[in-house]
């Protein structure tokens, strides 16, 4: 996840980098293309340092189609949306109308 600092506030729209993408390290791992209206939450996210370590420290590179990297494709997107994506009814990711999470036995809540 990018850090505070690594957000780019002045920014509230557009693309991931292709830094951001993973595509300066020859791979594309977080494929995410925002809808046009989309506004990020707290600025364009930066993804450069958390794309460095995970090339530098992982330890499988899944075959491109295999289950496990669509998997893989599918977290990495969930997370710009969840933690990034102001507006909820944007996230594609997820049928968000059906989404619900409970943490420690809690009471369940939404997207909202």
């Amino acid at each position: 996840m990018a850090l505070a600092h690594e957000l780019d506030k002045s920014v509230e729209t557009g693309s991931l980098s292709d830094e951001s993408k993973g595509l300066t390290h020859g791979e594309l791992i977080r494929d995410y293309e925002p809808l046009p209206d989309t506004k990020w939450r707290f600025g364009k996210p930066n993804y450069a340092r958390v794309n460095q370590f995970y090339f530098q420290n992982r330890t499988m590179q899944h075959k491109e189609g295999s289950l496990e990297a669509v998997v893989q494709n599918l977290v990495k997107n969930w997370e710009v949306e969840s933690h990034h994506i102001a507006n909820p009814h944007q996230w594609k990711t997820m049928d968000v109308s059906k989404f619900q999470a409970a943490v420690n036995g809690g009471c369940p809540c939404n997207a909202q």
